[in-house]
């Protein structure tokens, strides 16, 4: 009993010594909305598997990056979360409090059915680290279940008169 109250003691003492009295810092306060501007996503898929045992339809490939530009304004545009050529709209979008929250419901080219995405992260006033998880419900084969790794980072001012493809035409003229 004795060695107990000896080792229960000597734990408490320890406890107390670790910062040399100096107070906890604590994280900066998390951002209340995302500074408005141009930014350029730095994305990895983290995983892709088929859903119905074909070859999934889509262009990316497993450990695939890429990079993609989009303007934020009052809202963050879907541009910057979807796949190469998807036009998609935006569904119960939450960006407040450091929190990122979306649903993103998306057409392609070529394809009948739906690639639907769903946006879940954290934000600072000028960057964005999401995990986009995406489920497709295609007409024909090829459904597919796929995650990326976003870090988005504000690069300045949204061109003038910015549009969707604006975006596109950024992120080609920064690689080429």
């Amino acid at each position: 009993m004795r060695k107990l109250v000896i080792a229960v003691g000597g734990a408490v003492l320890l406890a107390g010594c670790g910062d040399g009295g100096q107070p906890v810092k604590n994280e900066p306060e998390a951002a209340k909305s995302i500074e408005p501007g141009q930014y350029q996503a730095d994305w990895k898929v983290a995983s892709l598997r088929s859903v119905d045992k074909t070859t999934p339809a889509t262009n990316l490939k497993q450990d695939a990056t890429g990079t993609t530009t989009a303007c934020v304004t009052s809202q963050v545009d879907p541009a910057l979360f979807a796949e190469d050529g998807d036009s998609c709209t935006v569904a119960d979008p939450y960006v407040r409090n450091g929190r990122i929250q979306m649903d993103l419901t998306c057409t392609r080219k070529g394809q009948s059915g739906q690639v639907r995405q769903s946006v879940s992260g954290t934000f600072t006033a000028d960057s964005i680290e999401a995990e986009v998880s995406t489920s497709t419900y295609l007409s024909g084969a090829g459904d597919y279940a796929m995650t990326r790794n976003f870090t988005a980072k504000r690069l300045g001012e949204c061109p003038p008169a910015a549009t969707k493809t604006a975006g596109k035409e950024a992120s080609e003229g920064a690689s080429g």
